[in-house]
């Protein structure tokens, strides 16, 4: 056989195997690629990758639990809307100047990631600014980082970049 046919033939080969066990379907407003009937968002991966070595974090900050301002956020949120607010549980925060973003998970409702401003007096919780319930089958992070810093301006986008999921609900 030929040289130029045995190529020929076995990207040809290459490509059918591939067809049988990969495809696009789009869902939802988007594209997912499907991989032996396994579910995977693509973009969000590539997004997340990207994100992690192009994002500067050195201004963001990880709140201690041990922190009073953890403290006082969990109770903001808790007071936000009760009575299912009042079991909020700050998985995570995150600051950077003025502002505070929680990861929070409570046992009636959808997780959450709110958007907190901090002034010298008070905690205010940006109504606009609040993610909640499940981002499947996208990737997490991503979705909920766009969501947001399409919602609010004047915040820095560190802080959005920054935020790493840790509750296991996304």
């Amino acid at each position: 056989m030929k040289k130029r046919v045995a190529i020929i033939s076995l990207l040809t080969t290459c490509v059918l195997v591939a067809s049988l066990h990969i495809e696009w379907v789009e869902y939802d407003n988007g594209h997912l690629l499907v991989i032996d009937g396994t579910h995977m968002d693509l973009r969000g991966e590539l997004s997340e990758q990207w994100n992690k070595v192009s994002r500067q974090c050195h201004r963001i900050r990880l709140v201690s639990p041990d922190e009073s301002i953890h403290a006082q956020v969990q109770s903001a949120i808790m007071d936000y809307s009760p009575p299912q607010s009042s079991s909020a549980n700050v998985v995570s925060l995150w600051s950077a100047d003025d502002w505070l973003l929680a990861e929070v998970e409570f046992k009636e409702l959808l997780p959450a990631v709110v958007l907190i401003n901090k002034s010298t007096t008070d905690l205010t919780i940006v109504s606009d600014a609040v993610w909640s319930g499940s981002t499947k089958p996208w990737k997490a992070a991503p979705h909920i980082r766009n969501y947001l810093s399409n919602k609010v301006t004047g915040v820095s986008v560190d802080l959005f970049r920054c935020f790493e999921p840790r509750s296991n609900a996304f």
